[in-house]
């Protein structure tokens, strides 16, 4: 995983070298909400109501007439039972993590881009399991969520005026992100998988 982190960083400082000098960067800072989902069912997550938010800023870099690369830095969160906020005795998700992304991108001449590229993700909050019924359980008070999470960001973007984008992204999981417990014989799959909508302000 060290590996992987050197290279995302690598790539996104010779980026700027790479830039066209016809086209200047352009700053963006995207703010984006939606849903999740775990990717495959574990029968003892409740999955009331699943929001995530991605906040970023990012550097798009021209590298091409109609390509571009754009690294990102950001906050990712993900929020479980938006909709049973009350319910006694139930273990809600709760994850947060900082992402870094690198994406290539494709501008038309209509004015809608398309991205594609992968995301890195540290988990600076790990959601702990809560075992209401059973404070002694083993398995009550450790985390659910690995540290590092890799997954695919596919986006597609429309221009509304100079500075404005409006579209969609997703998030496509690429590794387990549930820590595995065999000597409590839990253990299981859950990959992450996200759709937003994204408002992009360009500068």
């Amino acid at each position: 995983m060290n590996r992987i982190l050197f290279s995302f960083l690598l790539f996104a400082a010779i980026l700027p070298g790479l830039a066209q000098e016809s086209r200047r960067p352009s700053h963006e800072i995207q703010l984006s909400a939606g849903t999740y989902n775990y990717g495959s069912g574990v029968q003892e997550y409740f999955q009331l109501g699943l929001l995530s938010m991605h906040l970023s800023y990012g550097l798009d870099i021209p590298v091409a007439e109609n390509w571009s690369v754009i690294p990102e830095i950001g906050a990712k969160f993900y929020w479980e039972g938006i909709f049973a906020l009350g319910a006694v005795g139930a273990d809600f998700d709760g994850f947060t993590y900082w992402d870094l992304t690198v994406s290539g991108r494709y501008h038309t001449a209509d004015g809608i881009i398309l991205g594609l590229g992968p995301m890195l993700s540290y988990a600076r909050r790990q959601d702990k399991y809560y075992i209401d019924a059973d404070p002694w359980d083993p398995l009550d008070g450790r985390p659910k969520n690995t540290r590092f999470n890799l997954s695919l960001r596919p986006s597609v973007l429309f221009s509304c005026g100079k500075h404005w984008h409006l579209g969609a992204e997703a998030e496509i999981g690429l590794t387990n992100a549930m820590v595995q417990y065999p000597e409590l014989h839990h253990t299981g799959t859950r990959h992450l998988h996200a759709l937003r909508f994204v408002a992009c302000y360009r500068f």
